[in-house]
């Protein structure tokens, strides 16, 4: 499974005899462009061979995921211009569904589903300990029903540690806008305070 890194490689401009300065001393800028292209041995003709992403005679598609976001990436650092005369044809609609469920929604379910188990069982044994109430009790109780739904909703909310700091500044952006509209009426209020 593991991928090679794509290589870029750079062609040179051709050695010409004559070299065609402007009347300003700059060199002609068709003869100083280097062309960097995005290259890998599996990458041909604007798509991902898949033949060569063959393991025991199914396509890995993990694989070629992993080649795409490479590619991608790479592309991010390296932007190419695009022509008719090397079209990009590779389309992520031929991965099928169930590997980009597999690949990036199952590991975020079992994530969440970990996170509200430990919480749930966490309320479950704070409830009992302070009133006394057992587990099965707990479910006719509105108390714990509540309880249970604002854990549930904390875990769906706070997915990871960076959605706090998320909720922190989204929080700081409400109350700027409070602020500077009572910074205002204070500004007003003291300067009125000063002419009396």
């Amino acid at each position: 499974m593991h991928q090679t890194a794509p290589a870029a490689t750079v062609e040179e401009p051709k050695p010409q005899e004559e070299v065609s300065v402007k009347s300003n001393g700059a060199v002609d800028a068709q003869e100083a462009e280097v062309v960097i292209k995005f290259q890998d041995p599996k990458w041909i003709n604007g798509t991902w061979d898949l033949t060569q992403f063959q393991k025991d005679g199914q396509t890995n598609w993990d694989a070629v995921i992993d080649a795409e976001v490479k590619r991608r990436k790479w592309l991010e650092d390296n932007p190419e211009s695009s022509s008719n005369d090397d079209p990009v044809v590779f389309d992520t609609s031929i991965i099928p569904w169930w590997t980009w469920v597999k690949r990036f929604h199952l590991p975020e379910a079992e994530l969440l589903n970990g996170r509200a188990a430990m919480i749930g069982f966490f309320m479950a044994y704070l409830v009992d300990s302070l009133t006394g109430v057992g587990l099965v009790d707990q479910m006719g109780n509105f108390v714990c029903k509540t309880l249970l739904f604002v854990a549930v909703v904390g875990v769906l909310v706070i997915r990871k540690n960076e959605d706090i700091e998320t909720l922190k500044k989204l929080l700081e952006e409400t109350t700027y806008y409070d602020k500077q509209w009572k910074a205002t009426w204070q500004d007003e209020t003291s300067s009125s305070a000063k002419r009396e």
